[in-house]
């Protein structure tokens, strides 16, 4: 059974999010009082987390049982991307920049409304996950011979799957009539597209949510046609003039636009490569079998 990029991508960034919270909490620099976790709240370390009655949890009682939990598993994590990077870079690695693209467009729309320093750090965050995974992926499978025929014969037959469509992000507020979708309008010379979708919106299913759709295609069947293609010519960041849509009328917001992206065979060789061959290794997909190929002493444990 072939598992789809974008699944097998799913799975791994739950993963990661998975263990996010627990790197932060591992990654301070000892030699600082005050901690910020990734909220931007700070803990200082000489001072009680908590206090039950006149008991207190102290910040070192913490970290010894995160450490205890969790602590070797973050460490091994660490090692592996260390050792997958240097092998890499000694081996001249190169990952094709549609392929990071691609990957960081399909991220993004599992995600939902991000602001844009949050939408930054995220891209941040999986371009390294990504070029981790592809990099391990390449190490894996570099001494599996794939025939230059059966990679054109697997790309041509699954190629939609290392394409990505041109994608927008939207919100909509949708009204009875003209009158009213007038009456929105003007509203939104004074409050958030999200307040007034939530006060004006009759689309019960978004309404609450501040009128927020989600991404679309030009494919996708869950909106009518007019909302992808006035998208398409509007910027980020703006919202529309009423359109009617059957007996109703809508204003629909631009949140964001993710271009297609489309890798020719040539840009796509050594990932079909990897999807060819990575059924053929007898090992997991883990970093840790690469560790011989390199010098890694846990210092801790001597």
């Amino acid at each position: 059974m072939k598992i789809s990029r974008l699944v097998l991508w799913s799975i791994i960034l739950l993963l990661l999010i998975t263990n996010l919270t627990t790197i932060l909490l591992l990654s301070g620099k000892n030699n600082e009082d005050a901690y910020i976790l990734s909220n931007n709240n700070k803990i200082d370390r000489n001072k009680p987390l908590a206090e039950i009655e006149k008991e207190e949890i102290m910040y070192q009682d913490w970290m010894a049982k995160l450490i205890n939990k969790h602590g070797e598993q973050v460490l091994n994590e660490m090692i592996d991307k260390e050792v997958i990077f240097q092998l890499a870079q000694r081996e001249d690695i190169e990952i094709e920049p549609k392929i990071v693209e691609r990957e960081i467009a399909r991220m993004m729309v599992m995600q939902g409304l991000l602001s844009k320093e949050k939408r930054e750090q995220k891209i941040t965050e999986w371009t390294e996950q990504i070029k981790y995974r592809y990099f391990l992926q390449y190490l894996l499978t570099k001494d599996i011979s794939v025939s230059a025929s059966e990679i054109q014969e697997y790309y041509n037959n699954y190629q939609n799957q290392y394409q990505f469509d041109d994608t927008v992000q939207l919100s909509h507020i949708l009204v009875s009539g003209q009158e009213e979708a007038e009456y929105a309008i003007a509203k939104l010379e004074e409050e958030s597209f999200s307040k007034v979708a939530k006060e004006f919106s009759i689309d019960a299913e978004t309404a609450d949510q501040g009128g927020y759709l989600g991404y679309y295609s030009e494919t996708s069947s869950f909106i009518p046609e007019v909302y992808y293609e006035t998208a398409s010519s509007m910027e980020e960041g703006t919202y529309s003039s009423p359109i009617q849509v059957g007996n109703e009328y809508a204003i629909i917001f631009h949140h964001q636009h993710l271009p297609a992206i489309n890798l020719n065979y040539d840009e796509a060789f050594q990932e079909v490569k990897q999807d060819i061959a990575l059924p053929e290794t007898t090992e997991e997909v883990d970093g840790s079998q690469l560790w011989n190929q390199l010098e890694v002493d846990f210092l801790y444990k001597e």
